[in-house]
Parts: structure tokens; C-alpha cells; sequence
């Protein structure tokens, strides 16, 4: 039996669709040697409050074409807790430029506030995750548009401000003269991470008149979910205060007025939170 030379050889148009594939591979291949290459490099909290924070992407631009890039605009969507929070492009005033061989270093920050976080996607607790996916569009020598897609993620806190408040003003001694008094001031912290203060500045009021002023001393690092007080002992002269005062300690309560800061070492940065309480300060006598 006879067989044809060649018959079980692929025929040419089969090689020409191979030949075209591969060019097609090589093209694509060289294009993404000539892409800039975007990585983070770190992720970095900034500006926290109770109101709010910025998360920012630091990011590294590669570029390993002969000639430069420029960085146009970009386009990204947010995602936080798997539901999205926000969704922008941005057009940059003027083009940055991305020479080759080098590396340059750009932030990509996503500003949250809790009040439109909350709107967005409902109650968050302590932590969230941050998902930002998206693209950024680079401009060739030869004016060509590359797309280049990014996709980065990041965790940020919930943070709420310590609540203020105080234990009824202990009298230990009241004369015509004066008064030997303890104020003891309460902070409790609603987080639930601890929160490591390193001072806590204050003024205090009695009315009008500033009572005492100055710093708390010992341990004020403050529990998750719990609370921390200090005894602040000290002397009241009515005749450097004035009568007003005198007459306001025969009765069971003192118009009170607690402001300061609170300095707090966090992961993400120094925190200072102000503070202002006034309201009513119940007397506890002790019997004479």
C-alpha cells in the first residue's frame, strides 16, 4: 500500500497561523518589558481623628524603556469590608514624568471619614480592610497610550475618642478659709486596642476661676473597652479665689470645668485629642 510523501505533515497555512501566534507572543512579550512596573512599597496611616483618616499607597514606578513615561491620570475603585466606598478617575494637571532606569516614588492616598464610611456600608467595628483596584495610564515617546493595572490592599482602625468624666469632688476638709479637696478625673476608652498615653495635659475650673492646672502623673495607659481614674489632691484658698467660691462650697455642687489634651502613642502615629467637660461637680463632704 502506497502512502503520500507529506501527507501527515502539517500543511503551510497551519504553519503561517503558528508563525503569527508566535509573533504575536514576542510583540506582546516586548511590550510588557517596556511597561512601567508599579509595587507598593508601604502603606501609611495619616491624619487620624475620630472624624476620620488617610490611608496612603506609597508606591514605586519602574520604568525599563530607553526613554521616558509619563504618568497622565488614573482610575481606581474602592472597596472597604468587600463593599464598595468609592469609585474616581483622576486626570493629573500636569504629566509626571517617569524617567527610565530609575525609581520614583508616588503616594496614592484615600481619604475615609467615619460619617460617610457609616453611609456607605453600614457599622464598622474596630478594623477594616481597605481593597483599592484599578489602573494607571502612561504616555510613550511616541505618544501612545499604556494602561497599567494596579491592585493594592490595606488595613486602617475605627478610632473613637476617650470619654471624659468625673467622680464626685471628695471634700476632706472646708474652712472660712479654704479647702482640702481631691478631684478625680475618669477617661475610658471606647477602642478596642489599648491606648498608650504618654501625658495628659489639663486645666480645671470651679466656676470662673481656674482651680488648678498642669499634668497627670503615674500610668494613664488606658484598657481596651475600659476605663481609667486619678486622684488629683490639692488645696483651695478661698481669699485668693474670692468670696463667690466660699459660698459655692456650702451648697452639694460646684459649677466644673475639665479641658486639655491627651497625648497617645499609636501605630500610626502620635494622637493628640482635646478635651473639654463642663457640667455640675457634686460635693462629697466628709463628716465634720
Amino acid at each position: 500500500m502506497r502512502t503520500r510523501l507529506g501527507s501527515n505533515r502539517p500543511g503551510w497555512g497551519f504553519i503561517c497561523l503558528l508563525l503569527v501566534l508566535a509573533g504575536l507572543q514576542a510583540g506582546a512579550a516586548a511590550a510588557a518589558r517596556d511597561e512601567v512596573v508599579v509595587t507598593l512599597k508601604d502603606k501609611v496611616i495619616r491624619d487620624l481623628s475620630s472624624r476620620g483618616l488617610t490611608l496612603a499607597f506609597h508606591l514605586s514606578l519602574l520604568n525599563p524603556a530607553s526613554a521616558p513615561r509619563e504618568l497622565v491620570r488614573y482610575r481606581y475603585r474602592v472597596t472597604i469590608n468587600q463593599k464598595q466606598f468609592l469609585n474616581m478617575t483622576v486626570a493629573l494637571d500636569e504629566p509626571l514624568t517617569v524617567p527610565p532606569g530609575v525609581e520614583t516614588l508616588i503616594a496614592l492616598p484615600v481619604k475615609i471619614s467615619y460619617d460617610l464610611l457609616a453611609a456607605a456600608i453600614g457599622p464598622v467595628a474596630d478594623m477594616a480592610v481597605c481593597d483599592l483596584v484599578g489602573d494607571m495610564y502612561f504616555l510613550t515617546e511616541r505618544r501612545k497610550e499604556q494602561r497599567v493595572p494596579i491592585a493594592f490592599s490595606g488595613g486602617f482602625p475605627i478610632f473613637k475618642d476617650p470619654e471624659v468624666d468625673w467622680l464626685p469632688l471628695k471634700v476632706n476638709d472646708l474652712t472660712v478659709g479654704g479647702a482640702d479637696v481631691v478631684f478625680r478625673p475618669v477617661f475610658r476608652n471606647l477602642n478596642g486596642y489599648e491606648l498608650l498615653v504618654d501625658e495628659i495635659r489639663f486645666r480645671l475650673f470651679f466656676g470662673e476661676e481656674e482651680a488648678l492646672s498642669g499634668q497627670i502623673a503615674g500610668d494613664k495607659s488606658l484598657p481596651q473597652m475600659g476605663e481609667r481614674s486619678f486622684a488629683l489632691p490639692f488645696l483651695l484658698d478661698f481669699f485668693e479665689a474670692g468670696e463667690g467660691l466660699r459660698e459655692r462650697f456650702e451648697k452639694d455642687e460646684v459649677p466644673c470645668r475639665f479641658a486639655g489634651e491627651i497625648e497617645v502613642a499609636s501605630a500610626w502615629g502620635r494622637l493628640v485629642i482635646r478635651f473639654d467637660k463642663a457640667q455640675g461637680l457634686r460635693l462629697e463632704k466628709t463628716p465634720q
